[in-house]
């Protein structure tokens, strides 16, 4: 995702694969859901830094971004809250002075496979 790509999708609506969350000094307590959603499903972005109010998105920032960045990579490459690690990639952006990170989760490995009989 670029810069661009995000700054249109906050003036826009929230999509399936795309949600916001505030995250100035920690990481949000809801993120663990959605990153299992995005990885059981197609995928998608949770972008940290951002609150949205009904139809409008304010970017807020992250404060301690290297904190936030390490307590994530920790949580999702380890077995505390998932069976497998998430590869997931965070993408930082300035946008108006403010540190956001666009993280990337993918669709797990078995997503759309059959089970075996």
């Amino acid at each position: 995702m670029t810069k661009e790509e995000l700054l249109a999708r906050l003036a826009s609506i929230e999509w399936d694969d795309f949600e916001v969350k505030e995250s100035r000094n920690e990481l949000p307590k809801t993120i663990w859901e959605t990153v299992s959603a995005f990885a059981n499903t197609v995928g998608g972005w949770i972008v940290l830094g951002v609150r949205q109010t009904g139809q409008l998105f304010e970017v807020t920032g992250i404060n301690n971004a290297e904190k936030i960045e390490q307590d994530f990579y920790a949580v999702i490459r380890g077995r505390q809250k998932f069976n497998v690690p998430v590869d997931a990639q965070i993408e930082k952006f300035d946008i108006e002075g403010k540190c956001v990170f666009a993280v990337h989760i993918p669709a797990s490995c078995c997503f759309g496979r059959k089970k075996a009989d």
